[in-house]
């Protein structure tokens, strides 16, 4: 029967500066959750009823879908965005070698004076 390796280290991740800003912000990550000072609030607090967890998990649900019409609100614009900034760094690409390709030859002109008169 197959069974999973365990890591060395089986300890949570310690909490990392941005997860600290996370919470910082009331977020949360599993890191922060590990610490055990969570652990033991989760421990302590009461197990909520079926018709709160349906509350919070359907609340839970409005903000994930809010999230999702958001990043597809953003889709168009920032393709948008990509496209202008490509064709933006093409010019540029094209400027830099015209330039480059002008300095060879006043370089090459300065290098050989006989051939400017």
């Amino acid at each position: 029967m197959f069974q999973p390796q365990r890591s060395v280290n089986s300890a949570p991740p310690a909490p990392t500066p941005i997860d600290i800003e996370i919470a910082n912000h009331n977020g949360s990550t599993v890191a922060i959750e590990a610490t055990p000072e969570r652990v033991q609030a989760a421990k302590k607090m009461p197990t909520p009823s079926l018709s709160q967890m349906i509350e919070q998990l359907t609340w839970q649900n409005g903000q994930l879908r809010s999230e999702i019409d958001y990043h597809q609100r953003m889709h168009g614009p920032s393709l948008y965005l990509l496209q202008k900034t490509k064709l933006v760094v093409t010019s540029l690409q094209q400027m830099i070698e015209n330039f480059e390709s002008l300095q060879n030859e006043l370089g090459r002109s300065a290098d050989n004076p006989e051939s400017q008169h």
